[in-house]
């Protein structure tokens, strides 16, 4: 494993069957580690529900997607992390129900102990495998769909196969958004986009600064630029950032 001393002082070291789990602290900001120098999660100290990764803006600025009188209510997030997006959400969506999945037991401790993932019947966590979870779960049981699965080696594979997509669009609400985070590699070594171009009537997508290839999908037809405008004005106060900085690359070629 890599020596890592830019993310600040080691708070915490545990082991699991898929390898280390770190939390680091530099005074200011907090960070999850799988033992690379690569952040898993990052959190502000003085304010820990603002995203603070570019990318995690972006796949939550996927709410203004839905009017204000049918924000979601039903969410799952496959790969939590230190559960930094699940929290925002929690927060800025009062009324959500959000599931929140993970492989590793280990992680989802980490992020109760080191990154105040909420308790209560809100937001519920799942340890198992993604691909059980969809393929247990209820069809049409969601309204947002968010994965977010990375190993230490960098993107889980299944997020780029065919059946997985399959059982997202099952997942879904037919009026229901997909989030994918992907890096910016994936969009000229795969063929994903038109994976989801065959299964989703809508496939917006943006690449942000630190890398990341987020598209959002859904069998709806996207808002326009004007109301996505209003809606980001609307949930930028709760979110704690500009929206719009986030909505705006997923416009930009329409």
């Amino acid at each position: 494993m890599e020596m890592i001393t830019h993310l600040g002082r080691e708070l915490h070291r545990r082991y699991d069957e898929f390898g280390p789990i770190l939390v680091f602290d530099d005074g200011n900001k907090r960070y999850l580690s799988f033992g690379t120098a690569d952040e898993q999660s990052c959190q502000l100290n003085s304010a820990p529900l603002q995203l603070q990764h570019e990318y995690a803006r972006a796949m939550a600025a996927v709410l203004v997607q839905f009017s204000d009188a049918a924000l979601p209510t039903q969410i799952t997030l496959l790969g939590t992390g230190g559960g930094t997006l699940a929290a925002a959400l929690h927060h800025v969506l009062p009324q959500a129900q959000i599931q929140a999945v993970d492989l590793r037991t280990a992680v989802l401790q980490v992020a109760y102990q080191y990154f105040s993932l909420p308790r209560g019947p809100r937001l519920i966590t799942h340890c198992c495998d993604a691909a059980d979870f969809l393929r247990q779960s209820d069809a049409a049981s969601c309204e947002l769909l968010i994965t977010d699965l990375y190993q230490a080696g960098g993107l889980d594979p299944l997020v780029l196969q065919a059946d997985f997509l399959d059982a997202c669009q099952r997942h879904l609400q037919p009026d229901g958004w997909l989030v994918l985070n992907l890096w910016k590699e994936h969009r000229e070594q795969t063929d994903c986009l038109l994976q989801l171009k065959q299964r989703f009537t809508t496939v917006l997508q943006t690449t942000t600064a630190d890398g990341n290839w987020i598209l959002w999908a859904s069998r709806a037809a996207a808002t326009d630029k004007k109301t996505a405008q209003t809606r980001s004005k609307a949930l930028s106060p709760a979110a704690g950032f500009n929206l719009w900085n986030a909505v705006k690359g997923f416009y930009r070629h329409r």
